[in-house]
């Protein structure tokens, strides 16, 4: 079985940085402008990472936050038999919707029986790891790639579905439309095997971007306000 590709230190991060500039020149005033992304990966690995992921689609990370907090404090222990054991009407007070509280529970039994061995991912290829889990119902493809990203460090994962990424792309590379999941693969070919690095990359610039935007609506804003 071959080794899993990781970034585990900051060498290897910058190593990948190198070879992103070196593989496509697009990527030079992306990288300029966006800063190198930290080494340190978001994400503790495991059940608890798992079910976090869950929590935070579709939603700001500030909402997330709060709403897998709440779950927290009454999932105690936070682990897959406390998990199922907790009633429904707990996990909707803390905002969790019906399904993404059906998609916990199904991952927390999954976990219990067998079906879904978190151990094991650590250890299979990148096609294999995400395979394994998306054949667990509740984890799609996103959340697959989103926990190999970001709790197990893989250096080669590409979220082609992640339209916040999709739109990032699209901006930064001044693309006339956004990038749909076949356009994406075509776009990175080059950045194999640190497609996840790129990821970063982007979703950095973009926050970048949309950050200047707000501070430069608040000076004008002001200015405005100032002349009345």
């Amino acid at each position: 079985m071959p080794k899993p590709h990781r970034i585990a230190t900051p060498s290897d991060l910058d190593h990948a940085i190198a070879a992103l500039m070196a593989a496509d020149k697009r990527l030079h005033a992306v990288i300029e402008r966006a800063g190198k992304p930290p080494h340190r990966h978001r994400r503790k690995e495991g059940f608890e990472a798992l079910l976090e992921i869950i929590v935070s689609q579709q939603l700001s990370t500030a909402a997330a936050d709060t709403i897998f907090g709440r779950v927290k404090q009454k999932v105690i222990p936070f682990d897959p038999e406390t998990l199922l054991a907790t009633d429904a009407e707990t996990l909707r007070a803390c905002g969790l919707s019906a399904p993404k509280q059906k998609h916990m529970k199904t991952i927390a039994a999954a976990i219990l029986d067998g079906t879904l061995d978190l151990q094991r991912v650590k250890r299979l290829a990148d096609e294999e790891a995400r395979a394994h889990l998306t054949a667990v119902k509740g984890i799609g493809p996103w959340t697959a790639d989103i926990y190999l990203m970001s709790s197990l460090a893989r250096a080669d994962i590409w979220p082609v579905g992640d339209v916040a990424l999709q739109a990032a792309i699209a901006r930064a590379l001044k693309l006339r439309k956004r990038p749909n999941e076949k356009a994406m693969e075509k776009i990175a070919r080059n950045w194999r095997p640190y497609r996840t690095i790129a990821a970063r990359i982007f979703w950095i610039h973009e926050d970048g971007l949309r950050r200047e935007k707000r501070e430069a609506d608040a000076r004008a804003k002001a200015a405005k306000q100032k002349r009345k």
